[in-house]
Formats: structure tokens, C-alpha cells, sequence
């Protein structure tokens, strides 16, 4: 069953049965970004999102499934067996994940979003949805480095979709991100740029810095490499990824600058940005 028909059914229901329910990463035909007010099921969803970055920001269509988990028992197993993780991390990631990129695939726990509103939702599958961009582009499954463009890129994606779909609006988002991020740069509670570059790195910055000095502050981050190079050129590190996984050699290859000569421009910024 094509998106296009899927979609304007009344509503989407989730199975009850073991294992999730699986949608394509596609999109319909039509190449108008529809208003996000009138998306109120998951293959609407999907289909706003691929439509708003293949039409609007030039994008390939992301590759794998949606993956929509009935239950939280049921999520966990797709930790273990997409993102290869522990049963033990499963598990208690699980309690409060809400969504996840493992083999390609997007995995939805369906408990954790069900009092979401839909706007909600859309900025969550967003910004899976540029993971599975990224991966993509790079033509694998998995990509380590640098942590803080991998998030950073797929939250400005993520709010770029939503002020496509009319949602927001990415100077109110930029204003409110720096006002956040500028509260913790004033409580010396924010990681520099090179204490997140690992995934171990990431998830430990997150456990001490909290979502605002992670995300909110990698979408700032982002925000000011993609002016000061490009979305083309994000493009092209994440492509540099098929060739090699030298993740400093596709950095310089992409932007002519090592992460530290950008990280250098990147203060200058913030301290304008943030005071």
C-alpha cells in the first residue's frame, strides 16, 4: 500500500501482535510540502518529512523502516537486535527512549510518544530521519564520529523540517535554542565542542551538561558551521564516510579546516552569540 493511501486513512493503529509495525522510509509524488497541522498519523508523518528534505534542502529519500513498537517490552528487543547493545543497556534505555537509529532502520516505542502531540512527534521522527540521511549518504549503517555534527545536523534538520511544515520558525528556534545554551555558558556549565566528539564522550556530556548543553548547544554548533560552509558541504562530510571512515580527513576534505582551526572560529562566534 502506497504512502499517498496510507495516509489519508482516519487513523493508524498499531498492532497488538509481537513485533512492530513497519512502514518505508518514502514519500508520495507530489512535490508541495504540506501544512504539518494536518498530519496526524505516521505515514502522513514520514511522508511531510522526506518531502520537506528531498524538496526543500535537496536530500536524498532515507533508506530502512520505520519500526513501530506496540510495547516498551517490545523496543527493547529492537535495541538489542538493531542497535547491537546489551540487553542489560536495553533495557534501561528503553524506560525512557523514545525513538532510536539502529541498522539503517528508525525504532519508535509507541508508550513513550503516545501523549505527544503530532507537532511533537514530527520534530522526533525529524531528526531520526536525518540520521537515516546521514547513513544514506555515507552508504552504511552506522557512523561514530563527530558526535557533535552527527546530533547537531539532525536537530537543525529536525527544526528546519518543522518551519518547513509551518510548525515553527527557525529564528524563534535560534533565539530560544542561544537563550538556553547562553544560561548554562553562564554558569561554566557548558562541554566545549572537542568533549563531544565520541559517543562515549556524547552520552557522558549528556548524563553532566543535561539536553541544552548536548543537543540545544550541537544544534547551535551546527547552525554555525552550515553558515560558515555550507549545507552542501555537511553533505559532502557525511558522503566522505563511503570512501573512508577517517572521520578528521573527512572533516578537512569537507570543510578545508581541521576541527580544531573550527573550533577556534567557533568561540569567537559564541562569544558573540552568547556574551
Amino acid at each position: 500500500m502506497g504512502l499517498a493511501t496510507m495516509a489519508a486513512g482516519a487513523a493508524f493503529a498499531i498492532s497488538s501482535h509481537a513485533g512492530p509495525q513497519e512502514l518505508p522510509l518514502e514519500m508520495s509524488a507530489r512535490t508541495d510540502i504540506p501544512d504539518g497541522s494536518t498530519v496526524k498519523s505516521y505515514p502522513a508523518a514520514v511522508d511531510a518529512i522526506v518531502r520537506a528534505m528531498v524538496h526543500k534542502f535537496q536530500l536524498p529519500a532515507p533508506h530502512g523502516k520505520l519500526l513501530i513498537y506496540a510495547t516498551r517490552e517490545e523496543f527493547e528487543q529492537g535495541l538489542i537486535e538493531h542497535l547491537k547493545i546489551a540487553p542489560e543497556l536495553a533495557q534501561s534505555t528503553a524506560r525512557f527512549g523514545k525513538s532510536a537509529v539502529g541498522n539503517c532502520n528508525v525504532l519508535v516505542n509507541e508508550p513513550a510518544v503516545a501523549d505527544s502531540t503530532w507537532p511533537v512527534r514530527i520534530e522526533l521522527l525529524a531528526h531520526e530521519l536525518a540520521h537515516s540521511v546521514q547513513l544514506t549518504v555515507a552508504n552504511r549503517c552506522g557512523l561514530a564520529r563527530h558526535q557533535w555534527l552527527l546530533e547537531g545536523f539532525a536537530e537543525w534538520m529536525a527544526f528546519n523540517v518543522t518551519d518547513a511544515l509551518k510548525l515553527d520558525d527557525m529564528t524563534q528556534v535560534r533565539a530560544r535554542l542561544a537563550a538556553k545554551v547562553r544560561v548554562l555558558r553562564r554558569k561554566d556549565q557548558l562541554p566545549g565542542v572537542m568533549q563531544l566528539d565520541s559517543f562515549a564522550q556524547w552520552v557522558a556530556a549528556r548524563h553532566k551538561y543535561g539536553f541544552d548543553g548536548t543537543y540545544s548547544f550541537a544544534f547551535l554548533v551546527t547552525d554555525f558551521l552550515i553558515e560558515r560552509h555550507s549545507l552542501r558541504q555537511i553533505v559532502e562530510y557525511f558522503r566522505g564516510f563511503e570512501r573512508s571512515s577517517d572521520h578528521l580527513a573527512n572533516f578537512r576534505f569537507a570543510f578545508g579546516e581541521t576541527p580544531e582551526e573550527f573550533g577556534r572560529a567557533l568561540d569567537l562566534h559564541l562569544k558573540e552569540l552568547l556574551g
